[in-house]
């Protein structure tokens, strides 16, 4: 039996959607946002667990249990120098179609595992789906680039399974366009925000670069910097006169975005930070600046 309910889902009243511009930034494990007065840089399924530890040992179990129930399915082991010791080697799965017999041990470690991978998708989709909300908050209007999770998932694997970006982009659009909001994608090419300065010049840097040099004075975050900018694309076009003018507004929220976020960052252990968050952020101590739009009004106009 199929029960459908007439009418719209009771909503909670904290899950509220506003309206107005929000420029996104997404990145491998974090999205920054840039609404009217408020920005935040906030970091995808935060405290979720990996359970790396448990995965890993089940899985060792589940080689171990193979290779002793399928003895003729791999090559013999062999002897192998490694520096001035002699080690034995585990011989590698032979080739062809193989007969593979699952032993009721194996079956069970199997089922444990998935149960595993199957808490942390759940752990991490409810983190989203909160950050999702807490954006929506801020505007139902959404700008942000064409990224291509799929060649983060080539590149980046784990960290992408345990951060689930494409999930919160999903999520994301589906939501703001149900709240008669918008969600516009336009061209990184074309616009190339973490290249843009004010003043109209285009530098490239590496992805190791968190920090933001425009060349007008501003020093900023990446991340934030590319939000900001892209509030004002309209049609794969960036209006850089408008964000010049938009910016004495903005420069405090942004400012103290990036210190929260430094905050949060610190709390993070190094070994977390390597194993989830790549590439390592550096965040610098020139953004401790009081006031930076006083270089920008004696700086060059933008063209």
């Amino acid at each position: 039996m199929q029960l459908i309910c007439e009418g719209v889902p009771f909503q909670k009243p904290e899950n509220f959607v506003a309206a107005g511009v929000v420029g996104l930034d997404l990145n491998i494990s974090n999205v920054a946002y840039v609404a009217d007065g408020n920005a935040g840089l906030l970091a995808f399924a935060h405290k979720v667990p990996t359970f790396e530890r448990e995965i890993s040992a089940i899985q060792r179990k589940m080689q171990r249990s193979q290779r002793i129930a399928n003895p003729d399915n791999y090559e013999p082991d062999f002897e192998a120098q490694k520096g001035r010791h002699v080690v034995t080697k585990k011989g590698k799965v032979k080739k062809g179609r193989l007969r593979w017999h699952k032993t009721k041990r194996y079956i069970k470690l199997a089922s444990r595992k998935r149960e595993l991978q199957r808490r942390k998708a759940a752990y991490s989709k409810s983190q989203n789906r909160k950050l999702v909300n807490d954006i929506l908050r801020t505007g139902n209007q959404i700008k942000t680039e064409n990224v291509s999770v799929k060649g983060w998932q080539k590149r980046y694997g784990k960290a992408i399974a345990a951060k689930s970006p494409g999930f919160f982009q999903s999520q994301l659009k589906r939501k703001a366009e149900s709240a008669g909001g918008s969600f516009t994608k336009f061209s990184t090419q074309k616009t190339a925000l973490s290249q843009t300065h004010l003043t109209g010049e285009r530098i490239k840097k590496s992805l190791s670069e968190r920090v933001h040099y425009d060349q007008s004075g501003i020093v900023m975050h990446r991340d934030l910097f590319s939000a900001f900018l892209a509030r004002y694309v309209d049609e794969n076009q960036l209006s850089l006169q408008d964000a010049f003018m938009a910016y004495p507004g903005m420069e405090s929220a942004l400012l103290e975005a990036w210190q929260r976020y430094k905050q949060s960052a610190n709390r993070v252990s190094v070994a977390e930070s390597r194993s989830a968050h790549p590439p390592v952020e550096q965040i610098s101590s020139v953004s401790e600046k009081p006031n930076q739009i006083d270089d920008l009004r004696s700086g060059r106009k933008v063209s």
